[in-house]
């Protein structure tokens, strides 16, 4: 059983201020997700941080502390749409994580809460929102999956969905845009990805056990 921190410790701030902590508020909360993380059993750390002000050494040294993590700084486009740097990061990441072991996903500077406990699975087990609805979503902030090769495969579908969903017909309105070649301007990528996964759970064929709670704790940035 293996965890995945996905983490942005020091983003770049431009202009005005688009966080509402400082960068040692943030390495404070990630410390804190790993620590939690190996208080709850898991032996293997995976961090994939995509900072644009750090380097690989320099994440390494900021958490030198966690014996059983792995570090990885990736250095990347920053897409407006974070869910669209977060999927590339992750990606990258599944390269170099063991086969056959079941993963929990987490957003950096989110936790376990006291209350967080293995679930039982197939192949994910998420927390949904009205996810059998057209506009239904699931958190990835955190969420369980059977393996690196069903995360990668998740991934890339749900990196396509992003890409694809606006030029889809779903309606009056994207049926005349099509009919009229009028594009929607999907370079935007303003689809979300909790949305762009939650279709590409629901059409996958994926075995999916739906959670009420997930178990974590965090606040939002």
């Amino acid at each position: 059983m293996i965890a995945v921190v996905s983490s942005t410790i020091k983003p770049l701030l431009e202009g005005s201020r688009t966080s509402f902590y400082s960068f040692e508020e943030r390495l404070e909360q990630t410390k804190l997700t790993l620590t939690r993380l190996k208080e709850c059993g898991f032996k293997e750390i995976f961090v994939a941080d995509n900072s644009p002000q750090l380097e690989q050494q320099q994440l390494q040294e900021l958490l030198k502390d966690f014996k059983n993590v792995r570090a990885f700084h990736i250095s990347q486009y920053q897409f407006k749409n974070k869910g669209v740097n977060e999927l590339l990061m992750l990606l990258y990441l599944t390269g170099f994580l063991p086969h056959n072991e079941p993963i929990f996903k987490i957003s950096g500077r989110y936790y376990p809460s006291e209350d967080f406990s293995k679930p039982a699975f197939e192949d994910f087990a998420v927390k949904p929102y009205q996810l059998k609805t057209r506009k239904g979503t699931m958190s990835t902030r955190a969420y369980w999956v059977k393996d690196a090769d069903t995360l990668n495969r998740f991934l890339l579908e749900t990196l396509a969905e992003v890409y694809a969903y606006p030029e889809r017909i779903v309606g009056a309105g994207s049926f005349f845009r099509q009919l009229f070649g009028k594009k929607s301007g999907s370079g935007q990528l303003n689809i979300s990805i909790e949305f762009a996964a939650a279709n590409v759970l629901k059409h996958g064929g994926y075995k999916v056990n739906l959670l009420d709670h997930i178990g974590i704790m965090g606040l939002i940035a």
